[in-house]
Parts: C-alpha cells; structure tokens; sequence
C-alpha cells in the first residue's frame, strides 16, 4: 500500500487525482482494522454494517437466546438431559413433550448451571444475554450480502430472501406419536439483524427472519405466498447457516414467488483463523480455470489512446498540505448513514 501511495503522489495533477489518493488512504485504514474473530459457535468471521442499538422485548429476547442455546456444542449435553427428562414424564403426548422441552429448556438450563463443575463459559451463556442488542440493517457474511426488509425497499436490488436447511422432528398434528425426523429446507425473509451480546463473555449475530410456507408446481418449481406464514414462534436464526435466495413473482398468479438460489460471490481468503475449520473467503473468485475458453473480464477499461501520438504536458505538482479537499460521497439506492464495524 505505501508504494501504491508513492506512485499517486507523484502523478497528481488534479482534484481528481487527490480524490483516489483518499480513497486509497481509506482502504488502507480499514484494512488495517480488518481483525479476524471467529463465532463461537460455528468459526466464522464476519464484517457487519452497523446502525443504532435497540432494546430487545422480553418474548423475541427468549426466542433468539434459546435458539443460540439449542445450536451451541457446549450446551447439547445439557439439551438432551432435559429432553430426557421431559420424556419420562407420563400423561403426555409427544407432541406437548417436545413442546415443553423447547418452553422450559431455558429456566431448566440456568438453574442446573450453577453447579460448580459447570464451565465458565457455560454459566455465563445459561444468565442469558443483554437485553441492549446491537442492530444492523445490512449484513455481509460468507460471500452473500445481506439486507432487512426495511433497507430492500430503498434498493433497486432484492438481498432480505433467505434459506436455511435443518433436521427438524415434524408433527402431523397434535396427536402424532410417531413424528418424523428430517432435513428440511426454509425459506424466508430477514425482517431484523441482532447481534446479542453476552455480557462481553462472547457475541453471536441472528437474523430474525417472515418464514413461508413453501410448496412446488407441477414442474417442481417452489414458490411462496408472501401472507402464508409459519413457524412464527421460531422467527431467528444465526447468521452462519443461512444461504441466500430472492423471489420472482410468478405470472399466472399475482401473488405467487417462485425461489431462485443465489450464488455466493466477493470472496477472499482469511487464512486459518475460524476454529470450525472451514475456509472463509471475500473478493471475487475466478471462473477462468473451470471455462478457459472464455474471455476473461477483469472490470479494467483502456483510457488510453494508441491511434494518436502521444502529448507530453508539464503541469506543477500540487503539494497536499496545501490544498485541502473535501470528497463529497453521492448517495445512491443502496447506501444508508451507516458506518462500517466489525466483530470484536
């Protein structure tokens, strides 16, 4: 970066040279703050777009701490005793255990954590987190960038769709004794962006999420109705699992959404630092390797002009101290008064 600097400095000329020297100088600062921290959970880094705090209700602080419960490691020793212990109980079906165990897991969880061979970190997740979460309205993780609903409306793009795959133990109704277990996939719409904050014991970032209902036309093609909602008690869901999709309205019924998956894309490499083992990458990866017949587009356009010779100007070099600017950053359909942060 400091030769990039060197080479601007010696070929300003205009105030548009000094405009990318700041750009420059302002890329460098944010990569230097670029500190990886992996989540507890799952070992994923993350780069956030953060806004204003905001103060949690007690029913979306239950729902979001007891979904970060269920999907942590170091608590499923605890998940099962609970479960177990519901389902010794008689006089109930299943279906009223299991919902027991989802409704009572979290008072159950905090009392058993006071045991002295409890670990840290474990009591300090069983207290539960701050009820003063921090919030985002756009969010950029595992090369999918992420909006709210609320922000969609003032872009020309579509980023709130969203898709989750998870085992999931499925009822017929309320007299199932034999539910089925299996792998389900969700589709859905990110309503809000929360990062809870366990008391600077550890932080994790949710997305609570309009769930549809989905089904399949005759092609088998999936599509939702935006007004048919479901699980509407289990609204969040940790930012690592989710993949991104949108949702194109069909024709022959006007409030029909067919799901198209989105790829994933601006990646680079942040070498070993997740504990989950798993590779996290931004900037944009290269398809040249998988399809060497095409051209490659590298988004660099030629301002120079080779049927012409060529004009040699001398013009005084502009001396920086000397000559305050001031950018002025035109805002368009996808840019709020945010600023950029980063997970501790």
């Amino acid at each position: 970066m400091a030769h990039i600097k060197a080479m601007v400095h010696s070929l300003l000329s205009s105030p548009c040279s000094l405009l990318c020297l700041a750009i420059l100088m302002e890329a460098e600062a944010i990569l230097e703050d670029l500190s990886p921290s992996p989540l507890q959970i799952f070992g994923f880094d993350v780069a956030l777009l953060a806004v204003p705090y905001a103060l949690l209700d007690q029913k979306s602080l239950k729902q979001a701490h007891r979904y970060i419960l269920f999907n942590c490691d170091d608590v499923q020793q605890y998940v099962r005793e609970h479960e177990n212990i519901v389902k010794s109980q008689t006089g109930k079906r299943k279906w009223s255990k299991a919902k027991s165990h989802s409704n009572d897991f979290i008072e159950w969880f905090e009392t058993g954590a006071l045991n002295d061979d409890i670990l840290d970190f474990v009591k300090g997740l069983s207290r539960g987190p701050n009820t003063v979460a921090k919030n985002f309205s756009a969010y950029v993780i595992n090369g999918y960038r992420f909006h709210t609903k609320m922000r969609d409306g003032r872009c020309k793009t579509q980023n709130s769709g969203v898709t989750v795959e998870a085992i999931t133990r499925s009822f017929a109704s309320s007299k199932d004794e034999r539910p089925r277990k299996d792998s389900l996939t969700y589709y859905g719409a990110i309503t809000d962006i929360i990062e809870l904050n366990y008391y600077e014991l550890c932080k994790y970032v949710l997305f609570k999420c309009d769930w549809f209902e989905v089904k399949e036309d005759k092609y088998g093609m999936k599509f939702v109705h935006f007004d048919k909602r479901c699980y509407q008690e289990d609204p969040f869901v940790l930012a690592t699992q989710v993949h991104q999709c949108f949702y194109v309205r069909g024709h022959l019924e006007e409030n029909r959404y067919y799901v198209m998956k989105r790829v994933p894309r601006d990646l680079f490499n942040m070498g070993d630092q997740s504990d989950g083992g798993q590779e996290f990458h931004w900037g944009e990866p290269s398809d040249s390797s998988s399809n060497p017949t095409l051209p490659v587009d590298d988004g660099e356009v030629d301002l120079v002009r080779t049927d012409v010779p060529a004009t040699i100007i001398d013009q005084p070099l502009p001396t920086l101290n000397d000559q305050p600017y001031e950018i002025d950053y035109e805002e368009d359909s996808d840019f709020d008064d945010s600023d950029w942060d980063y997970m501790e």
